[in-house]
């Protein structure tokens, strides 16, 4: 099998070594970074969505869970009487609960529309092509993997994004895994954009189809040198 190659120099090991893993034999690996995830990108409509697996819950966890269902059935008990009452059980308190979770859910929508306004305002535009289109299948395979992009490579094949499965508040140590990738043969052009916000770096990738999606990192160098391998044919 032939040996895996990289460019040390160019990536930190912080970045490079958890794209090795994922590498197909005799994939060369050209320049890795950091993945900032543009809020403006549409959500990708609930028909197209993969079915939620949750996932299964360490053993830390479950014993924090199982100390505070402890803590919380003991203050909960005293109140049965409260809860057993007709008050409680009443139709138009339960209508009252319902409402509130709507109104909830409600507000949750409109903070990460307004988000995405904001980014929007701005980035401008930041894809093109519909969901059958090469961008938007990329956008709705990386949204199907779960858990949160945060890292990104070049091959000398593929574009290749990578989540983080880790969810523990205890140990932050990621869980590296999967998230999409598309060939190189099918991408056109990869161009930076102009603006500059709190640092950050946004980069166009256009598909040959026409279609194009804005990927971005937390540090604009780390994008520059992104494009800039790419438009080396490295």
């Amino acid at each position: 099998m032939p040996v895996r190659r990289e460019e040390p120099r160019r990536m930190k090991p912080e970045y490079r070594d958890c794209f090795l893993p994922f590498l197909q034999p005799g994939e060369r690996l050209v320049i890795a970074c950091d993945y900032f995830a543009n809020a403006a990108l549409p959500s990708v409509p609930a028909e197209l969505r993969a079915p939620t697996v949750p996932h299964a819950p360490s053993a830390i966890e479950e014993r924090v869970r199982g100390v505070l269902g402890s803590a919380l059935g003991a203050v909960a008990r005293p109140l049965g009487a409260v809860t057993n009452s007709r008050l409680v059980n009443n139709p138009l308190a339960r209508a009252a609960g319902r409402v509130g979770d709507r109104v909830e859910r409600t507000v949750d929508a409109l903070d990460h529309a307004a988000d995405r306004a904001v980014e929007k305002a701005i980035w401008g535009t930041v894809m093109d092509g519909g969901w059958n289109s090469t961008a938007g299948r990329f956008l709705v395979d990386l949204t199907n993997a779960g858990s949160t992009p945060r890292r990104q490579a070049m091959t000398d094949s593929r574009l290749i994004l990578l989540v983080d499965r880790n969810t523990s508040w205890r140990d932050t140590t990621p869980r590296w895994d999967f998230g999409v990738a598309v060939s190189r043969t099918d991408i056109a052009r990869i161009n930076p954009h102009p603006k500059a916000v709190g640092g950050r770096g946004r980069f166009d990738v256009g598909f040959t189809d026409g279609s194009w999606i804005a990927l971005g990192s937390a540090v604009r160098t780390h994008m520059e040198a992104f494009v800039s391998a790419w438009n080396r044919g490295a």
